[in-house]
Order: structure tokens, then sequence, then C-alpha cells
């Protein structure tokens, strides 16, 4: 059975990632081939961008199954807070299992959308999104709640996925990423460096896998 088109109209957006959360091991084949084999580098290399401190408390934005809970619990223990977000019933409910499972301390899942998170102003000290942001119906609205939600000096850490932006992979993105298109929300004309530029007051970006895989942090000011 095929996930759903993400342009299905018989459901909402979410409903793609709930046929994802019953399907982890596809959910795994597609970020092998998202991510080139190379998926636990690059998570591992975006969390230390983080750069977390014990105490901190911490929001993921589409935290799907909540893969990257154990790494973002490690950066905040023993008395810091993870917050997991997501859209997806399916998803939440993955996550929740994965945390109840794992008995970590101070990490809670919510479902919610990425646009509105029901989280209050200046909240957290921390922020991160995996392969989450360009499949928001809105990246400009997450950006601007994730702004809001973070205190004066928070740390915003994107990982995400763009079509190849060099030869000779970029003659690839034909093939692609209309597949990746159809099987998940990602919308890959999505200007989201542009979008973390606009709201943010400090962006550094890094590019890998021909310009394939970003890894951008951004900064609010502090007051």
């Amino acid at each position: 059975m095929a996930p759903p088109a993400s342009d299905s109209t018989s459901g909402s957006p979410a409903d793609v990632y709930d046929w994802w959360s019953r399907h982890p091991r596809a959910l795994g084949a597609l970020y092998t081939l998202a991510f080139a084999g190379r998926e636990r580098q690059f998570r591992r290399r975006a969390v230390a961008t983080l750069d977390l401190s014990p105490g901190e408390r911490a929001l993921e934005l589409g935290c799907g199954n909540g893969n990257s809970f154990e790494a973002l619990q490690a950066g905040v223990a023993p008395d810091g807070t993870v917050v997991g977000l997501d859209a997806s019933g399916g998803m939440t409910a993955a996550a929740t299992e994965r945390t109840r499972d794992a008995a970590w301390e101070g990490v809670h899942v919510v479902r919610g959308d990425a646009e509105r998170p029901p989280v209050p102003d200046d909240s957290f000290d921390a922020a991160y999104a995996a392969m989450s942001l360009s499949a928001v119906p809105d990246p400009v609205a997450a950006v601007e709640a994730v702004y809001s939600a973070l205190a004066p000096g928070g740390r915003f850490v994107v990982l995400d996925a763009q079509p190849f932006q060099w030869l000779p992979l970029r003659a690839l993105n034909p093939l692609l990423v209309p597949v990746f298109e159809r099987t998940t929300n990602w919308v890959p004309g999505v200007d989201l460096l542009g979008t973390l530029a606009e709201s943010f007051d400090d962006l550094t970006v890094s590019t890998f896998n021909a310009g394939s895989i970003v890894v951008a942090r951004a900064v609010r000011e502090p007051e």
C-alpha cells in the first residue's frame, strides 16, 4: 500500500504522516533516500548545532515519531524540558509511546499546529525542526511562531532538505522531487533561509550532499 498523495482532498495534510506513523520501516527507507544514507550523521550535527545546556527548555516543531527526543533530552538533562509538537495524531501517538518506553524525564508530546503552537511566548531557550519546516502549509507563520515562543537570545536550528543545487546530482531533481512531493507534504520551492532571515537577527547556514541538506541556526536577538 502506498502513502496517500499529499495533495489529496480527502483529508488534512496530517493524514499523510498518520500513514507514515503506521509504516516506520517505510519511513526509515524514505529518510535513507533523503539523506543519502547519512541520516544519523546529519541529525547529530543539527542537534549539536543547537548547543543545548542542562536545565534548558527545548521545543521541537514537527517532532514526528520522537526520533530526536533522545538527543534533545540528553542535551537538557537532568532537569530540562523537551516539548515535541506535531499535527499528526499518529505521529504524536508514536512519539508518546517512545517517550513512555524510554522513561525520559521532562519530555512531553503535544498535538498541535506548528503555525499556532499552544505554548506561551518567550518560554523556550531553544527550538528545533528536523525535516518538517518545509512541509508546513505556511512556513512563514511557523517561523514567526517559533520566534515568539523563544526567549530573547534563544536559538532555532532547522535541519531540512531542498532539491540538489549542484551538478551532476542536480540532474536527478526531475525524478526525485515529484516522488517526495507526492509522498510527503514537502514544498521544495519554499525559501526557508529567506524566511528565517526575515524573522531572526542572526543566521548561519551549512549545506551538504550537493546542497540538498541544510542545517541553519537562527538566533533571536537578546534584549
